[in-house]
């Protein structure tokens, strides 16, 4: 059996590269990914009857179609 002594620069230069690896294989994303900078918004005070909207910019960042199917105010 043969055993292996690694110097201090080798072991930190095979770690960099190992934890390059593990961070690039993460950000490897299939499907669509669903991006909203500013996922709520408060109105504050509203009079009764009075109409309000607010529209939300929704970004996919993946690589697949994204569908809302469902919103649900809250």
């Amino acid at each position: 059996m043969r055993t292996y002594f690694f110097r201090s620069s080798q072991l930190a230069i095979l770690l960099v590269f190992y934890l390059s690896f593990a961070v690039c294989a993460e950000e490897t994303v299939s499907g669509p990914v669903m991006v909203i900078k500013e996922p709520s918004f408060d109105f504050k005070e509203i009079k009764e009857d009075v109409t309000v909207e607010h529209s939300f910019r929704v970004l996919n960042k993946g690589d697949k179609v994204l569908e809302i199917k469902r919103v649900k105010p809250s």
